[in-house]
């Protein structure tokens, strides 16, 4: 008996492992066939762009636009670099920027294949201002380099291929809005772009758009692992993220996202660099391009297949359906179970009692998992504060949490096998598979993508009915799909919502119980033993050093019309760096506008006399309305400058012919711009401007000292990062 049980389990834990080794890039090529792509080929693009931070309106912007147009114009493409003034409300304010987008265009040799359309390739050019963008975006940059060297020495395809760089996705997928009101989106048959958010890890198709079906298979077959799942889509088309394919898909475009996002801790960080950027991820971003290129250049864009269901298998083979057919699975594989389950009621085998015991035991597993799961981390980070300085809250050490969460679903499982003993096998079979048949059910009506999870575990469980000796057949086919999903989710939702994917571990997991009956609470009291003592590893091991920084971040803010100057910092608590200027209690403040709508901590500082940014008058007409022509120009070393207009008896502003509804702007790059408004007659016009710095000045820094060794500048996107705000206030 004990050898029928261990036997199932072990080839199911060995499936289960050969699916996460599986997910991984594929190993870099330093050199290649001139048609084929070669990370070695494309590291010296991307060590010249990611020199340094290059954030939109900077001269590093400048000096690596001007690389990518040359280069690409050496590779044969016909290039162009679109200038265009953006203006795009942005989270409460209305964001300012002259973006230049790199368009190269490789002509295709029958491009009535698509009627004209052409196809698309995408990555963003610049950098967040606090790291060199190695990862996000310098490798799809490099990347897409490399890949139209090989497209122009291959001779090339039938479609147009554009290569699109665009600016300022950072600041808010500024270029990409640029390139979509310049050109639109009818002569575009296919967007695919291109992202990070890390520093590693395999390229994983993400995100598609309507009638994705022909483009799926496209990509199926574009790389050696063609990772992708349409769950993935279904949870990230909810979600309130955004990217350059985000503004294409808004316009009406189809076509894929793709990115690779393990080594969170790297992103958007000044560790965003060339020497930690895994070589593999690299390769694995310009292999699959070539794959979609070659695979799509030569078809007809305009070709609708409608949706698809899909995903991968040990990162190698991409299944695929259409979402009609995924209905009629779902519909008969349902219909099979209820017709296998009404005779083994009536032969005495199952009693329906019974089934809907373990189907609530079940139910009952992942609930306790997930809300075991979320407690404990609510009491790690309780006991450790610090992880509220980390991106995520993501440990350096995170394998000891994974580990511990995968063996508390493990004792829910144990315990919930436990429970569901003194109802007999056909039972229990019968309960998992009848939770099974619900969640089919719901997901291929509401979330379609989802619904191979359950649609192929479901249909593998059917045999089970008739002999359970067929009762590990359900647990292997989720071996083969659910773990590596599991783990990227894990990964993309970050600690604190390791309860999510402890909860579709476990879904796949009471699919187990049939095979770990026991006797006994203390197997599920060991296994628990176990993940408690995992948990308190991973706790006690947790700090800081040189290798694993603990990111902090400290702000200058000068009013420059004779008000306090403050150091201020929105992280959880002082640490030793930033204790040296607020001191081990400063005051807490709501928000310290422009820097921050959150909480910071704040103490008084000296008057630095930075240079700062000044409004001045240029028109002033006063009829019936009165309208006023003001200059903003920023000082040198401004990235984005803040203005606010007092809203009293402010009708509107304009800057050229662009209008600028409400009264706060963010304007990028330190080049002054003149705004028109229109006020009430002889009202005044009350201007607060603010230059926000990268980087904390020198004057400064020198009053702080440098960081100690286990520290790291915070990174862009977390929390307000080192620099400096000085404000001035104007009366027009």
């Amino acid at each position: 008996m004990i050898r029928r049980v261990l036997v199932p389990l072990t080839v199911i834990a060995v499936v289960g492992v050969l699916a996460v080794l599986a997910f991984r890039p594929p190993a870099p090529v330093a050199d290649a066939p001139p048609a084929e792509f070669a990370a070695g080929r494309a590291e010296p693009h991307l060590r010249a762009v990611a020199q340094r931070p290059h954030p939109i309106g900077s001269a590093d912007n400048e000096r690596v636009r001007d690389y990518i147009a040359d280069t690409a114009r050496g590779f044969g493409a016909e290039v162009a670099v679109e200038s265009d003034d953006v203006v795009r409300p942005w989270r409460g304010v209305l964001r300012v920027a002259t973006t230049h987008n790199v368009v190269a265009r490789v002509r295709g040799t029958d491009p009535s294949v698509s009627g004209g359309k052409a196809l698309l390739l995408v990555a963003h050019h610049d950098s967040v201002p606090t790291g060199p963008g190695a990862a996000d975006d310098g490798a799809a940059v490099a990347a897409m380099l490399e890949a139209l060297r090989a497209l122009t020495s291959g001779g090339g395809v039938r479609n147009d291929v554009v290569f699109l760089f665009t600016d300022g996705e950072e600041a808010g997928t500024l270029g990409a809005q640029a390139y979509v009101r310049r050109n639109g989106v009818d002569g575009v048959g296919a967007v695919l772009n291109w992202e990070a958010r890390g520093s590693g890890g395999p390229v994983w198709m993400f995100q598609t758009g309507a009638d994705n079906a022909p483009f799926v298979s496209a990509f199926g077959g574009a790389s050696s692992r063609p990772i992708a799942n349409s769950f993935a889509y279904e949870v990230y088309r909810r979600m309130p993220n955004y990217s350059d394919f985000t503004v294409f898909q808004e316009a009406g475009a189809r076509g894929l996202n793709s990115a690779f996002i393990e080594h969170v801790r790297d992103y958007h960080s000044p560790y965003d660099d060339v020497e930690r950027l895994d070589r593999g991820s690299l390769q694995h971003h310009g292999e699959t391009m070539v794959g979609l290129v070659r695979a799509l250049g030569d078809r007809d864009l305009r070709v609708r297949g409608g949706d698809a269901v899909y995903f991968d298998l040990f990162s190698r083979v991409l299944v695929r359906y259409p979402t009609w057919l995924a209905v009629v699975l779902a519909v008969l594989t349902v219909s099979a179970l209820a017709a296998l389950l009404v005779p083994g009621a009536r032969r005495g085998r199952l009693r329906w009692r019974g089934v809907a015991a373990v189907a609530g035991v079940a139910v009952g597993a992942v609930v306790v998992a997930g809300a075991v799961s979320f407690g404990a981390w609510l009491l790690v980070a309780a006991v450790r504060p610090g992880l509220g300085f980390l991106a995520l809250s993501e440990p350096h050490e995170r394998g000891w949490f994974v580990a511990g969460f995968c063996v508390l679903g493990l004792a829910a499982l144990v315990a919930a096998a436990r429970v569901a003993r003194r109802w007999s096998v056909d039972e229990v079979v019968a309960g998992v598979l009848v939770v099974t048949a619900v969640l089919l059910a719901v997901s291929v009506v509401a979330v379609p993508g989802a619904s191979f999870l359950f649609q192929w575990t479901l249909l593998a469980g059917l045999p089970a009915l008739w002999t359970t000796r067929a009762a590990f057949l359900p647990p292997l086919v989720a071996a083969a799909i659910f773990p590596p999903l599991v783990g990227t989710m894990a990964v993309a939702l970050g600690m604190p919502l390791s309860a999510v994917a402890v909860v579709f571990g476990v879904l796949a997991g009471v699919l187990l119980l049939p095979l770990l009956s026991t006797g006994s609470w203390w197997p599920a009291l060991g296994v628990t033993a176990v993940a408690v003592a995992l948990l308190a590893v991973g706790t006690a091991r947790f700090g800081f050093a040189p290798d694993e920084p603990r990111p902090d971040s400290l702000i200058y803010l000068q009013d420059a019309d004779g008000g306090r100057s403050s150091w201020l910092s929105a992280d959880p608590e002082p640490d030793e760096w930033t204790s040296r200027v607020l001191g081990q209690d400063p005051e807490r403040v709501a928000s310290a506008h422009p820097v921050s709508a959150q909480p910071m901590m704040r103490a008084d500082a000296p008057d630095l006399a930075l240079p700062a940014p000044t409004a001045t008058l240029v028109t002033s007409a006063d009829a019936s309305v009165r309208t006023v022509t003001f200059r903003v120009t920023p000082t040198g070393r401004a990235w984005r400058t803040h203005v606010e207009l007092s809203d009293r008896g402010l009708r509107g502003c304009r800057l050229g012919a662009a209008d600028l509804p409400g009264s706060a702007f963010e304007l990028y790059g330190p080049v002054s711009r003149e705004i028109t408004c229109d006020l009430d007659p002889g009202a005044p016009l009350e201007v607060a401007v603010a230059d926000q710095w990268v980087g904390l000045p020198a004057e400064a820094a020198s009053l702080v000292g440098p960081r100690p060794p286990d520290a790291m500048p915070v990174q862009s996107g977390n929390r307000p990062f080192d620099g400096a705000v000085v404000r001035a206030a104007f009366r027009l």
